[in-house]
Parts: C-alpha cells; structure tokens; sequence
C-alpha cells in the first residue's frame, strides 16, 4: 500500500492531483488507471496526510510563494479536476468532516452539457465491445479482443498515441476509433459514477464552504498547446467568462488539461496572467517551494494505493 506521506517534505509543497472518489466501479476494464479511487482509499489517503502534514489551501500557497516565505514543514494541498458529480457526492463530504481544504479545478463543457472526455468515450466504446478487433490508427497496429487485459493495453497505447501528437483532433479520434470498431450507439454524456459531473447548482454549494475554492480547467479539455492562438484564447477566455456568469466568482485558480510541458507553455501562461489567474498547478510530477513558478507548479497524480 502506497503511503502519499512519504512525499511530504520539510519546508517542500506537495500538490496532491485527484479526479474522481467513488463507492464501487461497475465496469470490468473501465476505471483501469484508478482515475477514480474508492471512498475507502480516499480516506486512508487523507488519515495518512493528516496524521503527518499541513494541508493548506491553494489561496496560502499562493500567498507563501508571493511573500517569498518558507513553506512549513510537510505542507501539502489537495486537488481535483475535471468537475465529476462524484467530487460533489462522496469527496466533499468527508473533506468537510476532516476539515481539509481543496481547490476543484472545473471543464466548463463537463458541467454545462454534462459531456465525457475524449478518453472516457472510447473506454466506454471498449468495455462495451465484445469481438475482436484490429486496425492501423495513424501509422500503429491496434487491436484487442475479449480479454479485460487487451483491451487495458489497448487503451494505454490510444492515450500514448493522442497525447503526443499535435496533429490528432480528439473529437475526430473518438469517431475513427468508433468506426474502426465498428460501434454503432453514438455517446456524448453518461451518468455512469464514472462520468457524471456536477452541475452548477452544485459548483455553488461548494463554492458556499469556506474550505473550498473553484478553479477553471478551460472549457472543452484539450491540449492547449496543440491548439492555434485564437481557439486557445477561447478556451481559457470562455471558461473564466462562464464561470464568472454561473457562480459570481472572479477567477484566479486555473489548472491546464494534462498539464505535462509539451501541453502548456508561455502563451498559455500569458493568456492566464493576462485574465487575472494568480496561481496555476501543472501535473508535473514533483514538490514545491518557496521559489517554484506560481504557473509551473508541480503535482502528485494520486492514481494508486
């Protein structure tokens, strides 16, 4: 069992990265990566970073580095993206009872249309489908067949393959995959646990906690540096207008979608500057301190207990 304390740092910052907190996981291959983790393992995880660390809001963070103070011993904070439902239902209520501070950086798309990522589409397409399958996408051999095994690799190798090339539209990726394997219902949003997401009701109820704070994970979730200057100025500029109409909140936490280098970069960091974010976390692996970059600021993919 993999114990997060042992990031915690003398006079370090770890940044915590979750998704999704879930009861059970209903599907056989769905989920593989443990983007969403059990109640139970999120628990454990917060006892064990309680039990040693300060857990600190994004908003302190922030305030440490600007002041070029020295972060206490052990400080840490924790993270979520994307805005599923399940935040909502099972995250925010034991952080509450902890009395832990997060920050719920949120895909405005997700809430607004209740809309699935491009990966969680062609997971949901995979578990589903039961026959054998081979095809070349974008000069690889891909295939899988019944076995739960082969379709994990499968999955592993689609996500290596979008992630790395900036010439791979992912709506566009979504309907290949789904004629190549020949998969006939058309999927735009699930309210599977695993797919769900709030609503804007909800965002508010805890935007409303003192505990908490809302970011912006741009409006649609794709990599912003793959996209031209005007359709990434959107991206960011849009979320932040939506939230501001949906919430009343001024914004000034963000978090960039993968969030690894090749995906954001200068302009990203302009535009965000630009519109009055103060602090934005990548998901580069890795610890903070006092002199860390409020715009490169690594985190900890917490994907496994």
């Amino acid at each position: 069992m993999i114990k997060y304390s042992k990031f915690l740092k003398k006079k370090k910052f770890a940044i915590f990265l979750f998704h999704g907190v879930i009861e059970k996981n209903p599907f056989k291959v769905r989920n593989y990566t443990k983007k969403h983790l059990l109640v139970s393992e999120f628990e454990r995880i917060l006892n064990d970073l309680k039990h040693k660390g300060k857990c600190l809001s994004m908003d302190e963070a922030y305030n440490v580095i600007k002041k070029n103070k020295q972060f206490e011993d052990y400080s840490y904070a924790i993270t979520f993206d994307d805005g599923f439902y399940n935040n909502f239902k099972f995250a925010v209520p034991i952080l509450k009872k902890k009395k832990l501070n997060a920050t719920f950086y949120i895909t405005t798309n997700f809430i607004d249309k209740n809309a699935m990522s491009w990966i969680d589409i062609i997971e949901h397409m995979v578990e589903k489908k039961n026959s054998k399958v081979k095809f070349d996408l974008y000069g690889h051999k891909l295939g899988f067949d019944k076995n739960v095994e082969s379709k994990k690799i499968f999955l592993s190798n689609i996500r290596k393959i979008a992630k790395s090339n900036k010439n791979i539209n992912f709506d566009k990726l979504v309907n290949l995959v789904k004629k190549k394997i020949k998969f006939k219902k058309e999927i735009k949003s699930s309210n599977s646990i695993l797919d769900k997401k709030m609503s804007w009701k909800q965002v508010n109820l805890i935007k409303s906690e003192s505990l908490f704070l809302i970011g912006g994970h741009t409006k649609s979730h794709p990599i912003l540096s793959f996209l031209d200057n005007r359709t990434c100025l959107h991206e960011i500029e849009e979320s932040i207008k939506i939230i501001k109409a949906k919430t009343g909140i001024n914004l000034e936490h963000y978090s960039y979608p993968e969030g690894l280098k090749h995906t954001y970069g200068n302009r990203e960091i302009r535009i965000l500057k630009k519109n009055k974010i103060k602090i934005c976390p990548s998901a580069e692996i890795g610890l903070n301190n006092s002199k860390s970059n409020l715009f490169h600021l690594k985190r900890i993919f917490v994907d496994r207990i």
